[in-house]
């Protein structure tokens, strides 16, 4: 497994993104945590008359697990507006929205990212994400960051059938 490309987020051109938090990871994966930070995060998007504005949306990942069914661990669900992450185009900006629930501001960690390609369904994620930490990174010779990685959705089960499902994940290096 090798990166499909690197990519450097400028720290003088921050982006934030709103999310909504969720906890459980089971059997290696969020989906359920994921489901419900999405449900709330775009309800709460969509009640506001902003989802014309999203661009991106992302996974993000605070915690290390601490097992492959940790109860604790968080799962940001997150979106941009006006800015496609993936393209790197489009304004970056901040629209009023009602901070309830979980919702929240969070920067996204600037820096130099390895970025790599998950095809197939999100209850595969998971071998992807282990090929990265199992096999490229220790012989990569790259560091991780203190800083979350995070998953970005290219397509949506909504689009695409489930093994045509496109998902990068970013990983921040040092």
């Amino acid at each position: 497994m090798q990166p499909a490309r690197h990519v450097f987020l400028d720290p003088a051109s921050p982006l934030e993104v709103l999310t909504a938090t969720a906890r459980g990871m089971i059997e290696h994966n969020f989906i359920r945590a994921a489901q419900r930070a999405q449900t709330e995060l775009m309800t709460a998007v969509a009640g506001a008359g902003l989802l014309p504005e999203v661009r991106t949306r992302v996974g993000l990942f605070p915690d290390v697990p601490n097992a492959p069914n940790d109860a604790q661990c968080r799962y940001l669900a997150g979106v941009l507006f006006g800015h496609d992450l993936v393209a790197q185009r489009g304004p970056r900006h901040r629209p009023m929205v009602a901070l309830t629930g979980s919702l929240a501001w969070m920067t996204i960690a600037p820096g130099r990212h390895a970025v790599f390609t998950h095809l197939g369904p999100y209850d595969t994620l998971h071998l992807t994400w282990q090929a990265i930490y199992c096999d490229w990174l220790p012989t990569s010779g790259e560091t991780l960051r203190r800083a979350p990685p995070m998953e970005v959705s290219i397509n949506s089960p909504d689009d695409v059938r489930p093994q045509d499902l496109r998902t990068e994940i970013w990983m921040p290096l040092a």
